[in-house]
């Protein structure tokens, strides 16, 4: 076959004849007169260099040649069908791959799993796999196209090709052992912690909401006193409970329950942290927008009773 000159109008003239045995009934199922279509039989022998159908004034038969080309043509235009159907799908976001990166508390907190499950439920031919990565890193895989959708903090520094639009804002509360000296009290000003011994996030790892309470803290005069460092959200509750010092965290984290700990809001008015969900500006898919606008409605009808997601 001569593909510069076959093409598939011509392969469904001729299966659509082959079918009929009869070039009228055959044009009316096409919707065409009978001249396209005998134009189209004749340029098909001339390609494939044989006659495909034995005609004469009465009937219309195929021959040896066009009962060879049938089955082959037939897979063809249904192989094409399958195919525009794939592609149908996957633009419209039914079938294909979600790659979801999120901060490492992500699950211990009521709105994510809701977003997770309802996205799996209504999308259920979409595969999704989802990677435990720190803001920034979130960022990078981005950029690298390693991840459609990250769930993060705010970076320090954010490209301009990434997108992010605000989910859920967290008020910051402080972590302390119930027997502390602050735990009495309604609400905690971070003036209150400038003598307070710290738990917090590793600098190096990447995890935003670590310079944020540093830069707050900063900014009313003084810099945290650090007495430890953990990775996990639990571990910094955790530690907490012990009376090793104090830890701020998104209130998120109340989901947990540890004896012996207590959360504490702070009452300073930026002390909020916000989490984002983030795509790459020019190039999101289906898919990704989809979540995006469950996300969004999620928060909408969730926002009293859902808050929040994680500490990273």
């Amino acid at each position: 076959m001569k593909a510069e000159t076959c093409n598939l109008r011509h392969l469904r003239y001729f299966v659509v004849l082959a079918e009929e045995l009869h070039f009228r009934r055959a044009a009316e199922k096409l919707g065409i007169s009978q001249g396209p279509l005998t134009l189209a039989i004749q340029a098909l022998e001339v390609d494939f260099g044989a006659g495909l159908f034995v005609r004469n004034r009465r009937n219309v038969a195929l021959s040896e040649a066009g009962a060879a080309l049938l089955p082959d043509a037939q897979a063809i235009l249904a192989r094409m069908e399958s195919a525009r159907e794939t592609v149908r799908q996957t633009v419209a976001g039914e079938v294909g791959h979600l790659r979801l990166g999120f901060t490492n508390a992500s699950s211990l907190a009521p709105f994510f799993p809701v977003l997770i499950h309802d996205y799996r439920t209504q999308h259920p031919n979409v595969s999704v796999s989802l990677r435990e990565l720190t803001s920034e890193r979130q960022i990078a895989a981005l950029e690298n196209r390693d991840i459609d959708i990250g769930l993060l903090r705010l970076p320090a520094n954010v490209p301009s090709d990434i997108s992010l639009t605000p989910l859920v804002e967290d008020r910051l509360v402080v972590v302390m052992q119930e027997g502390h000296r602050l735990a009495q009290r309604g609400e905690v000003r971070l003036d209150d912690l400038r003598d307070e011994a710290f738990i917090a996030y590793p600098r190096e790892t990447g995890i935003t909401i670590f310079s944020q309470i540093l830069a707050l803290c900063e900014m009313r005069g003084y810099v945290p006193r650090i007495v430890q460092e953990a990775q996990q959200a639990s571990t910094l509750i955790g530690l907490a409970a012990t009376g090793l010092g104090i830890a701020i965290v998104p209130e998120a984290l109340r989901a947990i329950r540890l004896a012996g700990v207590v959360f504490k809001p702070l009452s300073d008015t930026d002390a909020v942290s916000t989490l984002y969900v983030a795509c790459r500006r020019m190039d999101v898919n289906s898919r990704a927008r989809q979540f995006i606008e469950l996300a969004l409605s999620i928060r909408s009808r969730t926002s009293d009773s859902l808050s929040g997601i994680d500490a990273a």
